[in-house]
């Protein structure tokens, strides 16, 4: 793995317009993410009611997004992009406006959930721009800044969160996220590169064997089996954390928005780190950093459902600092490590259908995971599914390495 400077990816300027999109969308989003989750969370009144709807979040990717890339390879996926954006703007913008009015209800969550994932399996393809945007020896840097730059934006959203719907409401933080998406539509329109569209008419027969070369490709590739095992694994494994946030902060830790804003910036910054540093690990095998990630966030999943338990203040923060932090770190590796593999291993004119295929499998467990998590809710407490869910990662983990099941990876 070459050591190269992150300045370098300043002359790749359509990348950096991607990059500026998808920090303004970034940012837009960790806003919204606090407020929204407590107006769900306040009007489900129900942790094992949010598993499930975040559970039906997934279910369209997994059977839509295979599809979804081979369409996408045959059309601009610049303008996908640009339209995806613009819809989840109308989304973001229809359940503000519900919620001021009394009329947000767990139905309609349910529907602008299954509406937004559905543009969602569209543009994740659409993403598979990328490679187009840079020279092959920037894939992996240019993978590692988008990651750590939007993440590094992230970050500010979450700092600024609390300020901003104390200042203007969680209405007002929301018109933010939704105007993000706005923008990031108008700068994603901008960007100018030679798009390969394969000559050919968009047609059902078409699009179906687009599928079929796609899924040949895959069943060839143990690269590309072996990322999506990874993301398999770790999806299912720290699924709780997604689906359980809110609620253990609410009713297990008894604090406050300003506690899931602290855990969502060192969730950030752990990413950030892990992103970033990935690059300069030159020397060390990329199996190890793989399954070293898959450890740290199997063990911090464990480390985290203790906190709770902790009667000193200052030892549960400590507690949940570290978890955080080692959750995102381990995060921020393996996605500069899967997302570096994949462009490394798939030909650019490929790069759609492959991401939605990639998408569809490393998702699967997602809604699998939240019924699961659903189910068990009714029954268990928080912290003892965390601790299942956190052994479960470690242990299959290490089992892939020991298995030599990570020796694809590039």
């Amino acid at each position: 793995m070459e050591k190269k400077e992150y300045r370098q990816l300043l002359s790749q300027r359509q990348y950096i317009r991607l990059l500026l999109a998808d920090t303004i969308n970034r940012f837009g989003d960790s806003i919204d993410v606090i407020a929204y989750s407590w107006i769900m969370y306040e009007i489900t009144g129900s942790a094992s009611l949010m598993a499930l709807v975040v559970g039906l979040n997934f279910v369209p990717t997994v059977f839509l997004t295979p599809f979804a890339g081979a369409f996408v390879d045959r059309i601009s996926k610049k303008r996908v992009m640009a339209l995806a954006d613009l819809l989840r703007f109308v989304f973001v913008a229809a359940i503000v406006t519900l919620y001021t009015t009394g009329l947000l209800s767990p139905a309609l969550i349910v529907v602008f959930t299954l509406a937004t994932s559905t543009v969602e399996a569209f543009r994740l393809p659409g993403g598979a721009t990328l490679p187009q945007l840079l020279e092959k020896e920037y894939y992996t840097l240019g993978k590692a800044a988008n990651y750590s730059v939007s993440r590094i934006s992230g970050l500010v959203g979450y700092m600024l969160a609390g300020g901003v719907i104390a200042l203007i409401g969680a209405v007002g933080a929301l018109w933010i996220d939704a105007a993000t998406f706005l923008i990031s539509s108008a700068i994603i329109w901008s960007i100018r590169y030679k798009e390969n569209l394969q000559g050919a008419k968009q047609t059902v027969k078409g699009v179906i064997q687009d599928f079929a070369e796609g899924f040949r490709f895959i069943r060839a590739s143990r690269t590309i089996q072996t990322v999506s095992l990874i993301g398999l694994l770790i999806n299912f494994g720290i699924m709780p954390l997604t689906v359980f946030q809110t609620p253990y902060v609410s009713d297990y830790l008894k604090m406050g928005p300003e506690t899931l804003s602290y855990i969502k910036i060192l969730t950030s910054v752990g990413m950030i780190t892990g992103s970033a540093l990935l690059p300069k690990l030159g020397k060390i095998k990329t199996p190890v950093i793989a399954v070293a990630a898959g450890v740290i966030m199997g063990a911090a999943l464990i480390e985290m459902s203790i906190a709770q338990s902790l009667s000193t203040p200052v030892l549960k923060m400590g507690i949940l600092t570290l978890s955080m932090l080692s959750i995102g770190f381990g995060g921020g590796l393996l996605n500069v490590v899967i997302g570096s593999s994949v462009m490394k291993a798939v030909p650019k004119e490929m790069m759609g259908r492959i991401s939605g295929f990639l998408a569809a499998l490393m998702q699967a467990s997602m809604p699998v995971a939240s019924f699961i998590c659903s189910a068990l809710a009714v029954y268990f407490h928080i912290p003892h599914i965390l601790v299942f869910f956190g052994s479960l990662t470690l242990i299959c983990s290490l089992a892939l390495y020991f298995r030599k099941k990570l020796d694809a990876l590039s």
